[in-house]
Parts: structure tokens; C-alpha cells; sequence
């Protein structure tokens, strides 16, 4: 498996960020709706704060880490896990009502394409949440 959950997060003085992340989401994000799409899943650490969604695709670029994820909130129908490279997102267009990006943005070598194709899979007047993690922005 990977080693990112316990060797970047869990136990690594990182409680803040993870708050204040939750923080956002529950301020920003509207607080149900039919299909929301987790840009960069990874191991699932925030997407038990999608309860009010009918379903919620966890897309990430590592499988590792999606079964990871799989492992973690468990089989259900709401949770479609998609291993994907995003810039060939195999998302269909327009299905979702809100997308989060969160610590993603700066793994991106083009962040152009990269939005253009999570804008592609929004639905008209869906929320996008994303986060642009980096050392000068606490």
C-alpha cells in the first residue's frame, strides 16, 4: 500500500490543516445534492464530509490509494472509485452538481487542462470547491 495516509497525515502535526479543510467544505460546499465529484480523493480523508450526497466519485491518479479509500468507508453504492489520469477524465459532461479539488491543484503540470476538465463534468450553476495548497498560504 502507500505510505501517504500515515506518513503525510495521520500523526504528523497536521490536525489544523485537516480542520480547517472540513472548516471550508462545510461553509463553501452546498450541503446535499445528486453527485459530487472528490478530484484527488487519495485515501478518502475528507469524504466523509459528503454525507449529503446521492453519490460521490472519488477519482484519483492511484489506485493504491483508492483502495485505501475502499477499505476505509467501506462498499456502498454511493461510492464510485475511478482511477483515472485527469486529464483524460473519463467523467462524463455535465453529471455533476459540485467538485472538490483539494491539495490537487499543484500537482498539475497543466492547470488549464486539468480545470477544463472538471469544469467539463459540472452541471450548470454546480459549486466547485478548490484548494491551492502551498507554503506561503497557511
Amino acid at each position: 500500500g502507500s505510505g501517504y495516509r500515515t506518513e503525510f497525515w495521520e500523526g504528523q502535526g497536521r490536525d489544523y490543516e485537516d480542520r480547517t479543510e472540513r472548516v471550508a467544505l462545510r461553509r463553501l460546499l452546498p450541503p446535499q445534492g445528486r453527485r459530487l465529484l472528490e478530484v484527488g480523493a487519495g485515501f478518502g480523508r475528507l469524504t466523509d464530509e459528503f454525507k449529503g450526497y446521492d453519490q460521490v466519485i472519488l477519482l484519483d491518479y492511484s489506485s493504491t490509494l483508492l483502495r485505501e479509500a475502499q477499505q476505509r468507508l467501506g462498499k456502498s453504492d454511493r461510492y464510485v472509485y475511478v482511477a483515472a489520469n485527469l486529464y483524460q477524465s473519463p467523467i462524463n459532461d455535465g453529471v455533476c452538481d459540485a467538485a472538490t479539488m483539494i491539495r490537487v491543484l499543484h500537482h498539475m503540470a497543466d492547470a488549464p487542462a486539468a480545470l477544463a476538465q472538471v469544469r467539463r463534468s459540472l452541471a450548470p450553476q454546480a459549486v466547485f470547491i478548490l484548494e491551492f495548497a502551498n507554503k506561503r498560504n497557511v
